[in-house]
């Protein structure tokens, strides 16, 4: 990133973990004398924060209060924090930039149907983009998801939608919509209307869907209830064998390290879905995002451990585990990925896949896994500590190493801005990266 340029206007979205980060660039700006502006999902969760760092934040989302952002810096006029008044009923009106995107970006062609989450999981931050967890769900059109869906050259399309099944007749009106495009494409939806409605599995094939992300969550019932997960354990086989059925990939979302889990679930959980064939799976510690009504209960209990967001990256434990250690929580979840993402389980899925679905299969879900793997830097299907062979003298968690910006490079007068700088950094002391 080029800090050398001068800009009149910085926007900076922020999510939890990278707030340590943006805070670091927002300074960086502003020493340019640029005027900064934080928004997003962590600014409208702790906006008291935020306002340190910035001349301005928008709390929810931006299309209704950028527009008169804009027009008081225009004005001299920029107030500190801007609310929206209230939900976005109409977004992407024109379509999006994805020609900015660098080519071999992961799903350039990419937009939401909808907006918003009918459920209200205790861990789940989705709800809080709008500030004070005022999240409602919201539609498009068929026919305006349709034009855009037309504008784009790909072969695939993404959704990224939190989910695409909130509402199952207007997902049957967008399924009916989509079908004369012949675009295959993916989205987030959720396994619980999905278990109780397989009727709905051969429309979302023949609109084109290839694959669905779901968070399962955990195998655990117990542990789903916890956290007011709504989806049914006892249902996830035969679900999963329905959709599977039909021709469409499942990547799966577990959460490690609930309430109700020892270390043990780790190597249930990872034999499972191999079991079960997936396609691929995204391991996480469960994470306590601010502003959540999980990160309430853990800190009124004592078990948050910190609040340096830095470490809020789904690879860390930032609370105390219930019926495990810290250490046996961070290592039993590095196990579980690894063990999903051997060659052996790829083998497996892919033959198992394959047997049910034809020889395309075996292609693709050996493409997945190998994809995976590299996208999780998983270069070896061993790793150097082993959660249940060193489960009596595990290593602490390795630290979260937050991306330190280049700062421009330094002109022939450096060492007198050197002094501007540190006698500017007592004034405007930045945010410590630990």
């Amino acid at each position: 990133m080029d800090f050398s340029r001068d800009f009149d206007l910085v926007f900076i979205t922020v999510t939890t973990v990278v707030a340590v980060r943006a805070y670091e660039v927002a300074r960086l700006f502003r020493e340019r004398g640029a005027k900064v502006v934080l928004g997003g999902i962590h600014p409208s969760t702790l906006p008291d924060e935020a306002i340190k760092h910035a001349d301005a934040i928008v709390v929810g989302e931006g299309e209704l209060t950028v527009p008169r952002l804009l027009e008081d810096f225009k004005k001299g006029q920029l107030k500190p924090r801007y609310d929206m008044p209230h939900m976005v009923e109409q977004w992407d009106a024109k379509p999006p930039r994805w020609d900015l995107l660098p080519q071999g970006y992961m799903f350039r062609d990419a937009l939401t149907a909808t907006r918003g989450c009918n459920y209200r999981c205790t861990f789940c931050s989705i709800h809080l983009a709008l500030g004070g967890g005022r999240y409602g769900f919201r539609k498009k059109p068929p026919a305006d998801v349709v034009k855009l869906v037309e504008k784009m050259t790909g072969p695939m399309v993404m959704f990224w939608d939190d989910d695409l099944l909130s509402d199952p007749a207007y997902t049957r009106e967008l399924c009916e919509a989509m079908k004369p495009l012949k675009k295959k494409w993916m989205s987030q939806m959720s396994a619980t209307y999905i278990a109780h409605h397989p009727e709905l599995l051969k429309t979302l094939k023949e609109s084109g869907c290839s694959a669905m992300f779901m968070g399962l969550e955990s195998i655990n019932q117990d542990s789903l209830r916890s956290v007011d997960k709504q989806n049914s354990a006892k249902l996830y086989e035969e679900m999963i064998r329905r959709i599977h059925d039909h021709g469409i990939d499942i990547h799966a979302g577990f959460i490690c390290g609930l309430d109700h889990e020892t270390v043990y679930d780790f190597e249930r959980t990872a034999e499972w879905a191999t079991r079960m064939g997936l396609a691929g799976a995204l391991w996480r510690i469960m994470t306590p995002y601010p502003g959540t009504r999980q990160f309430a209960e853990l800190k009124a209990a004592g078990r948050i451990l910190t609040e340096n967001w830095t470490s809020y990256t789904g690879e860390h434990v930032v609370y105390k585990p219930a019926k495990m250690t810290v250490e046996q929580l961070y290592w039993g979840h590095k196990w579980a990925k690894g063990q999903f993402y051997s060659f052996r389980s790829i083998g497996s899925r892919a033959i198992q896949r394959a047997s049910q679905n034809g020889f395309g299969e075996l292609l693709n879900i050996t493409g997945c896994g190998l994809g995976y793997r590299s996208m999780f830097r998983l270069a070896a299907d061993s790793a150097p500590v082993n959660v249940y062979r060193d489960m009596k003298h595990l290593p602490p968690q390795e630290e979260p190493v937050a991306y330190r910006f280049p700062y421009p490079q330094k002109s022939k007068f450096g060492f007198i801005t050197d002094r501007v700088d540190k006698f500017r950094s007592k004034l405007q002391p930045r945010p410590s990266i630990n």
